[in-house]
């Protein structure tokens, strides 16, 4: 005689996530967000590093190339 039950042998149900418009909108928001601050943090490095030659030059870019990465667009076309 098996000592397992039915209820041990079948797998319970994974219950379903529900779509919530609300935790959406705030996840999407959030994500803006970062995006912008990422954007600002880049443009501000590119900015001091475009204006001090020197500190292109430690990791080994010239003024110009700092001037070209900073005149970019943030979205690739």
């Amino acid at each position: 005689m098996s000592c397992y039950t039915e209820r041990d042998a079948a797998p319970a149900a994974i219950p379903l996530r529900t779509f919530s418009l609300r935790a959406f909108c705030r996840d999407a928001i959030v994500w803006m967000r970062s995006c912008r601050q990422r954007q600002r943090e880049r443009q501000q490095l590119l900015d001091y590093m475009a204006i001090d030659h020197r500190a292109a030059a430690d990791i080994g870019m010239k003024r110009y190339d700092a001037l070209e990465w900073a005149n970019r667009p943030f979205w690739p076309d």
